[in-house]
């Protein structure tokens, strides 16, 4: 079957800030930066060496992310620019509150941000003038318009995952084969009640992945999709929370789950592509699940936006413009990460994620106020779904 719902680099419209240059105070959006939406400028009137000079006049940044390979991006920054830049690790829901205190008492610390949680980020920093949005303007045209509001750095892809030790094919040919009795009790993937990158998936799926999910319950079983719920999505969810996955805090006890060896019949898994690392540090058996329908995986957006109140905002734009480099991202993608910058070379990995970009399912920014008013619902629906 066709995939529509998949890595979609298009050409867009050069999107940037009008001005190279502008000025900010702590306390205060810069008046340069106070709408989330970058503005129109062509790539011509953009001036990287001018920025440089600018960002170098200025004192140093800090960069909050929820990877510890921050360090090494800012120190590469450091590096290239001269400009002292630091790393600090901090998850998404402590980036987000720290962004808040900061900016409501002036004193921010951190100047560039970058958040997974991107319905928080449009719904509640963004509007409130806490951080702002900028897209380079001469990348801009190698970034998806689906990934320029807010701007998004990498995707974290997400395979579904099953032991090669035990099987010699992946066990499943389709997601819908994860809801029947063959798979009950052998599905492990994070706990969606306290993970909402895993809610937005379901909502991301039920706006823009409807009729692939259609589309593939009939291939599975041969009939359309019948369904009191609002959505294929939906009914989805509901099945897969009444069939009793083995819900995890994290991938990596997911990847243990799937991929320890010794496995007589062993569960299925939706995790990170960062844990097939596993495969050479310890030793696991994993393997993605090669052209399951309608999707081998997801792949969940970080975005990347500037602290409204930086001392540092010229600073701060230059590590926004690095970090979509080669250069800069480098060491994020090593692990199967995917720059938004659809001209930077995607590296080998365990997860070989170059080799299935074509079948990943990818957020659209244009979903994410639905994502954020879903949350609950979507979370009562795995609730109620799960004790059926």
């Amino acid at each position: 079957m066709s995939i529509n719902r998949t890595h979609r680099w298009t050409t867009v419209l050069s999107l940037g800030l009008g001005a190279v240059l502008f000025t900010g105070c702590a306390g205060g959006a810069p008046a340069a930066t106070t709408s989330s939406a970058p503005a129109t400028a062509s790539a011509e009137d953009f001036d990287l060496d001018q920025l440089i000079e600018a960002a170098k006049a200025e004192g140093p940044i800090t960069i909050y992310d929820s990877t510890s390979k921050i360090e090494k991006m800012a120190a590469a920054f450091t590096k290239t620019y001269g400009i002292e830049a630091t790393g600090v690790k901090a998850d998404a829901a402590e980036a987000i509150e720290k962004v808040t205190r900061e900016a409501q008492s002036g004193n921010v610390v951190g100047d560039v941000v970058a958040i997974s949680d991107l319905p928080a980020v449009k719904n509640q920093l963004l509007p409130n003038n806490f951080v702002t949005n900028w897209v380079p303007a001469d990348l801009a045209e190698n970034i998806d318009s689906s990934m320029q509001e807010p701007l998004v750095v990498i995707t974290d892809p997400s395979f579904w995952t099953y032991n090669t030790e035990a099987f010699d094919t992946c066990p499943a040919t389709n997601i819908w084969d994860f809801t029947t009795e063959k798979f009950t009790k052998k599905v492990a993937f994070q706990d969606p009640v306290g993970d909402n990158g895993a809610l937005d998936w379901y909502s991301q799926m039920e706006q823009f992945g409807d009729q692939e999910l259609r589309d593939a319950y009939k291939e599975a079983f041969g009939e359309e999709l019948k369904t009191d719920k609002e959505s294929a999505a939906a009914e989805w969810v509901s099945r897969m929370a009444a069939n009793q996955p083995i819900l995890t805090k994290s991938s990596e006890e997911a990847s243990e789950a799937v991929g320890a060896t010794g496995q007589d019949d062993p569960p299925m898994a939706l995790m990170s592509s960062a844990k097939y690392r596993n495969i050479d540090e310890k030793g696991y058996a994993l393997g993605v699940c090669e052209g399951l329908v309608p999707w081998v995986g997801k792949a969940s957006p970080k975005s990347l936006t500037i602290a409204s109140g930086t001392k540092s905002p010229n600073a701060a734009k230059l590590f926004v413009h690095f970090a979509l480099t080669q250069e800069g991202i480098d060491p994020q993608i090593s692990d199967g990460k995917i720059s938004s910058n659809s001209s930077v070379k995607q590296p080998e990995d365990p997860a070989n994620v170059g080799d299935h970009l074509e079948e990943i399912f990818q957020f659209d920014n244009a979903g994410l106020e639905t994502d954020w008013a879903s949350r609950e619902k979507l979370q009562d629906l795995w609730r109620t779904s799960s004790k059926k």
